[in-house]
């Protein structure tokens, strides 16, 4: 039962990490369609150079912090993953293990009981 817990648990931890690889693509390329829309935009406008280069300075500072944002999301996502891991393997290697004292333990019972018994 422990091992059939554990395997389910690892299970979906590997759909999770599926997940947020897709996510990741999504948003690598939402990014990468954004950029590239907005350089479309400024390049064929009909505005004068000073105001294409306002604008541009403008869409880069609006970049960056996106970018932050994201950045900084990522970043506490992983961290939550991390720690959900560490403690799934803390939990299953803690099941195991008394698992384990549990079947040595039912093995030195009737190892007594046989010596006993003679």
């Amino acid at each position: 039962m422990v091992f059939s817990s554990w395997f389910k648990n690892r299970k979906i931890e590997i759909q999770k990490q599926a997940k947020i690889k897709t996510a990741k693509k999504v948003a690598i390329g939402a990014v990468a369609g954004s950029l590239s829309g907005l350089l479309g935009g400024l390049l064929f406008s009909p505005k004068s150079g000073k105001e294409n280069r306002e604008d541009i300075v403008k869409s880069s500072k609006d970049i960056t912090n996106n970018i932050k944002d994201k950045t900084t999301e990522l970043k506490d996502t992983i961290d939550n993953k991390v720690t959900d891991v560490k403690s799934s393997v803390t939990e299953s290697k803690t099941k195991i293990s008394e698992y384990l004292n549990a079947k040595k333990s039912s093995k030195d019972i009737v190892a007594d009981d046989e010596i006993s018994s003679k």
